[in-house]
């Protein structure tokens, strides 16, 4: 999805350094202020499972309270 394409653009960006959940969605939604915080952990794993078919596991890391970090 679209979001997903940002998402990943976003983590790949910042390379080796947590990203914020509140940074993602503010840079994702930025319009929507409706948004719930459930959204963003469903397309991170919608990703996750994209990006593991196609052979790389673990390549997105949850950092607990912290956020998300492509390592």
């Amino acid at each position: 999805s679209k979001n997903e394409y940002k998402l990943l653009q976003i983590l790949m960006r910042q390379h080796g350094q947590i990203v914020s959940r509140s940074r993602l969605l503010r840079d994702l939604w930025q319009d929507e202020r409706f948004v719930d915080d459930n959204t963003l952990t469903v397309n991170v794993n919608r990703l996750r499972k994209k990006i593991e078919e196609a052979g790389l596991k673990d390549y997105i890391q949850t950092k607990v309270g912290q956020g998300y970090i492509v390592p």
